[in-house]
């Protein structure tokens, strides 16, 4: 196949050929023309680098079977899933879909159950124990043992903390409980000695600043209080933050708007349709009916203004905080490269850096959380041939359009097939749901 490979050389056009789910030849024949609207640029799998595959994304609460879950993925081109708030049965199902349907499958690594703080004296609970799947609860430092052991033996590869108040702006309450700091301090400690990484949750800048302190690196979401400062980069070297913008936008979302993203490309391939009929019957953003419109809104401005400059420092990781209700599995991460890039997307180097950063930049991230070296070289002769074809700038298309088409370890996925296995599940008696 004659392609683009931005990742190897953005002037060059490449003949590709793939034997034996590998890279057979990548070999650069020609110069690329930069007004060229019809030759496809070659990129790694997508990646999602927060998932919560255990949390009900539909707005009936209902969880969508998890071999549901990655057909929805693989269908957008998403290859590599991070799931932030494990849940082993979750996985099993995942693996089931895998061995028994006989399609290419994207690949998972969870956290075995998240860890949280117990109530504190005003009666907060720890953020976690409101979703419907059990996390770990964290009182004093002995259980660290006992929960990283737990987890281990799950098959969970990195631990998951949630430490946040819940506050999003200045001032603004305390939802929830968090860790003490005599605690929280052994986490990351802990954590290594059992060959583990630790992703926390953070909303403030103050969370951040003090679990940064203590030795955490990896942030589930950027900060959404206020705009980083230079020094405060400065203080936060080697940190990395995913993006989420999705997880928190539906709660200021109105009806149009929701209808309006819900029209991206497979939305109505791969999701149930009765999400259409509940958004379509809203008359006030769920924001304005608990009284946080400003504050999120305010929120989703900081997350953004962050992450880009993250994205600048090479500090960015794009996730989606999916399975909130209305950040759907596979849909959000396209939607979440298009919140990004925002009406900036013609900014020089800003679409190349986006589809990097969701690219080779969250394959290392998977790979590091999974415990394993990092891939090196994704696209090169004899590497796994998992890859997406995707429309080249001159073409004009936004970030959320589907690939051309993506290729798992050789084989071409079959959107028609994966749409027909979904719709399969959706017609057993459970509907395609399931209760964990």
């Amino acid at each position: 196949m004659r392609v683009a490979i931005p990742e190897l050389d953005p002037s060059a056009l490449y003949d590709v050929t793939v034997e034996d789910g590998h890279f057979s030849s990548v070999r650069a024949v020609a110069e690329r023309d930069g007004n060229d609207a019809d030759t496809p640029e070659l990129w790694p799998g997508f990646v999602e680098a927060h998932a919560h595959l255990a949390l009900p994304a539909n707005f009936d609460d209902s969880l969508d079977d998890p071999r549901i879950s990655a057909l929805q993925y693989l269908y957008h081109g998403i290859t590599h899933v991070t799931d932030l708030f494990g849940f082993p049965l979750v996985k099993d199902g995942w693996e089931q879909g895998k061995r028994e349907l006989g399609l290419p499958w994207p690949e998972v690594v969870h956290c075995g159950y998240a860890a949280t703080a117990t109530k504190d004296i005003d009666g907060h609970y720890g953020h976690g124990v409101e979703f419907p799947a059990p996390v770990f609860m964290l009182s004093v430092q002995d259980d660290l043992d006992t929960v990283l052991a737990a987890n281990k033996a799950r098959g969970a590869t990195f631990l998951k903390v949630m430490y946040t108040e819940g506050a999003e702006q200045p001032e603004s309450s305390k939802r929830f409980s968090r860790l003490p700091g005599n605690l929280l301090a052994h986490v990351p400690r802990v954590a290594a000695e059992h060959g583990l990484k630790a992703v926390i949750d953070c909303n403030t800048r103050d969370e951040v600043m003090q679990a940064y302190a203590f030795g955490f690196r990896i942030f589930a979401h950027p900060v959404r209080d206020v705009g980083l400062s230079a020094a405060d980069w400065q203080t936060l070297e080697g940190a990395r933050f995913v993006s989420t913008l999705s997880g928190l936008r539906p709660m200021i979302m109105e009806r149009e708007d929701f209808l309006r993203e819900y029209r991206r490309p497979g939305f109505r391939e791969t999701q149930d349709l009765s999400n259409l009929d509940f958004v379509s019957k809203i008359e006030e953003p769920f924001g304005i009916q608990y009284e946080v419109q400003e504050t999120r809104t305010a929120a989703l401005v900081n997350m953004r203004d962050n992450s880009l400059a993250a994205l600048e420092r090479g500090a960015l990781l794009i996730g989606t905080d999916c399975g909130n209700t209305g950040a759907f599995h596979g849909d959000a991460l396209k939607g979440e490269l298009d919140l990004l890039a925002g009406d900036d997307l013609g900014k020089p180097g800003l679409r190349e850096a986006l589809l990097r950063t969701a690219t080779t930049t969250a394959r290392g991230f998977f790979d590091e959380l999974s415990g394993r070296e990092p891939a090196t070289d994704l696209i090169a002769e004899g590497s796994p041939a998992t890859f997406n074809l995707i429309d080249p700038a001159a073409a004009g298309q936004p970030l959320s359009q589907l690939p051309r088409a993506t290729y798992v370890r050789g084989t071409a996925v079959d959107r028609t097939a994966l749409v027909r296995a979904i719709q399969e599940l959706r017609s057993t008696p459970t509907r395609g749901k399931v209760t964990v």
